[in-house]
């Protein structure tokens, strides 16, 4: 089973229920989620504890085909339909005969393609391009995304009929910093999986990220703490790997997706690189916030906010920096 299956969070453990519940019958599913927090192994999950379980899961992922081959690539094409037909070719969609048709990426799917899947879902009929004739087939539709589909409909980006028609059954998957309780859980089952050794206590500081990038974001870490541990993993490795994943979060500036990511003791390893880099450079904010790749105005206000914030400036000492740190 896959680390992105394990957890015993409240959360984790309503949308596994959902998925024992939905499994055995042929309705579609919509399974929403952030990125990396396993929606497709959901899916696999879905397609294995169902009755179509010998049949075969065929992925299909609608932000890496082209608009113009989309049509072709899900419902096939005769030969000689267009340029470089030299065959029929079946197509996804009647791949899955039998089986399930996962429409991975959904809300990334162009507004005058998603029509093409409504007849598919309606009626389980399909039309080869380059053909006038219709075929039946008997498959079961899971589509996942991490864009908001209701938010898309209400914007004229996403259509409202098809969402009806996907939506019957709908699995919310949270994110890993909704059950951070589950994240020594993961990271138990990938690191075993990987052979590496490591400690509970080790572990526990995993607990203290936000993980933006999900179990996918946490997964690399530990990968990359097993290649520069030499498969031993420590407490000081897992931390420095921390600051580094925080110095390339702050990066990116205040993205929605990837601010906020430090809460409680972790705070503390955000503060120790912004002190680490104000003392290399004597206080200079602007050289600091360079080196750190965010804006000038970004390092500021982090600042004037620790210091405002009676908690973290009594243990955190800006006034050793002197006059250099004044934020009047």
């Amino acid at each position: 089973m896959s680390e992105f299956i394990y957890g015993t969070s409240e959360s984790f453990k309503k949308t596994i229920e959902k998925v024992n519940l939905y499994a055995p019958h042929p309705w579609p599913v919509l399974i929403l989620g952030e990125t990396g927090v396993g929606k497709e192994l959901i899916a696999k999950r879905l397609h294995e504890l169902s009755n179509r379980k010998s049949m075969p899961l065929i992925p299909v992922n609608c932000s890496a085909i082209p608009a113009g081959l989309f049509e072709s690539e899900l419902f096939g094409y005769e030969k000689g339909a267009f340029s470089g037909a030299v065959s029929n070719s079946r197509g996804l969609a009647r791949m899955a005969n039998g089986g399930t048709l996962f429409l991975d990426e959904l809300g990334e799917l162009e507004i005058n393609l998603q029509a093409k899947l409504l007849r598919l879902i309606d009626l389980g009929e399909v039309r080869s391009v380059g053909s006038q004739k219709v075929e039946s087939i008997n498959v079961r539709v899971i589509a996942a995304t991490n864009v908001d589909l209701y938010a898309a409909t209400a914007a004229g980006h996403f259509r409202q009929d098809l969402l009806e028609r996907l939506s019957v059954l709908r699995i919310p998957v949270p994110s890993l910093k909704e059950r951070k309780e589950d994240i020594p859980l993961i990271a138990t089952a990938i690191l075993e999986r990987l052979g590496a050794k490591f400690s509970a206590e080790d572990l526990a500081v995993l607990s203290c990220f936000d993980y933006p990038g999900n179990i996918r974001q946490l997964r690399n870490i530990l990968i990359r703490a097993v290649v520069i541990g030499k498969m031993k993993i420590s407490e000081p490795l897992l931390k420095q790997l921390l600051k580094e994943e925080q110095k390339e979060t702050l990066g990116v500036g205040t993205s929605p997706e990837r601010a906020s990511l430090l809460h409680g003791p972790l705070e503390a390893i955000e503060k120790e690189i912004i002190v680490d880099r104000l003392k290399k450079y004597h206080g200079n904010r602007k050289e600091t916030a360079k080196d750190l790749g965010i804006a000038k105005s970004t390092l500021h206000e982090k600042l004037r906010r620790w210091k405002a914030d009676p908690t973290i400036a009594q243990n955190w000492p800006m006034a050793r920096w002197g006059s250099a740190l004044s934020l009047a």
